[in-house]
């Protein structure tokens, strides 16, 4: 990582209790209400909260297998947007990764109608096969600012993050965090600069791969067998597939059934701007083993067939 980011020193870097914490910041410093904001749709619920909470003038992108839809993320680039928040690398809540062209495409929109892009890239080392996509901000660091956490390679608990942009965007976004924190918790920081120093990184990645990949493939193959009539993504990484299903649904009527089947299914509705029609569902496979990954999935099918008619499968597959 420091080889990748040779140009990068201490003006660069801000450190934090967590990357929500450090885009609240971003969002106190660059947002007035009204002001416009790109997102990817489905969207990280707690972004879409923030930005409501900060009165922006959403403009949600659908996202296809490799990426947001390009015409709409085109028109939307010419209504003066402050920023594009996303998740390129098996996103949040879909699992989508972006394809090297779009990348490339949103910091060619970012350099043509001057706005920033703030990568969130919590997830991009969480690679199980394939290759690595470049990141945004190795393709264009003059346009964009990329937050990152420690949370989901260490420990879910240990609140540690950082914020990588240019030396007037730290020196602001500083200011805002003394004047409201005062300090982030350096405990935290601490032990995760040592295990970082003692070259903990490269092994313990070797050892999620390990243990998230039959997850992941569990997931899928579950997902293949007994969800049929819905959509989803075939991440190669990450803790996510997003699954949009084929009907709406009465998702307070699933959700209690599910929670009586002993299943616990999230409300997919937080994740976009307007009410989604409650079609959309993400599903966590790496905090459980393959077998419950399998007999979630299989109880969850059951739910939708007593709920809603099913249809022919459809997969997407990443370009």
């Amino acid at each position: 990582m420091a080889r990748r980011l040779s140009w990068c020193g201490h003006a660069n870097v801000m450190a934090a209790d967590g990357s929500v914490g450090l885009f609240d910041i971003l969002c106190r410093i660059w947002l007035k209400p009204g002001k416009t904001v790109l997102i990817e749709e489905p969207c990280y619920d707690r972004v879409v909260h923030l930005l409501r909470h900060y009165g922006a003038n959403v403009i949600a992108i659908p996202m296809e297998a490799d990426g947001p839809a390009l015409e709409p993320l085109n028109a939307a680039a010419r209504r003066g947007p402050v920023f594009m928040y996303t998740v390129p690398d098996f996103q949040n809540p879909t699992g989508t990764t972006w394809s090297s062209t779009k990348r490339q495409h949103l910091v060619d929109l970012a350099r043509t109608h001057d706005f920033r892009i703030v990568e969130d890239s919590p997830y991009r080392f969480l690679r199980y096969k394939g290759a690595q996509e470049p990141s945004i901000l190795d393709i264009g660091r003059d346009v964009t600012v990329q937050l990152n956490s420690f949370s989901k390679v260490i420990a879910p608990g240990l609140r540690a993050a950082y914020l990588i942009a240019p030396p007037h965007t730290i020196s602001a976004a500083a200011k805002v965090a003394e004047s409201t924190y005062v300090t982030p918790g350096n405990f935290a920081l601490s032990v995760t600069g040592e295990w970082l120093r003692r070259g903990f990184l490269g092994d313990q990645l070797a050892a999620l791969g390990h243990l998230y990949a039959p997850r992941l493939e569990a997931m899928v193959s579950a997902l293949d067998e007994f969800m049929a009539g819905h959509r989803y993504v075939r991440p190669d990484g990450g803790v996510f597939v997003g699954v949009t299903l084929a009907h709406p649904v009465d998702a307070q009527r699933l959700r209690k059934e599910a929670s009586n089947a002993g299943l616990d299914v999230a409300d997919g509705d937080g994740f976009f701007v307007s009410k989604p029609s409650a079609t959309f569902s993400r599903l966590p496979f790496s905090s459980m083993d393959e077998v419950t990954v399998r007999r979630g999935v299989e109880v969850l099918s059951a739910l939708l067939g007593r709920i809603s008619p099913s249809t022919k499968v459809e997969q997407v597959d990443p370009e």
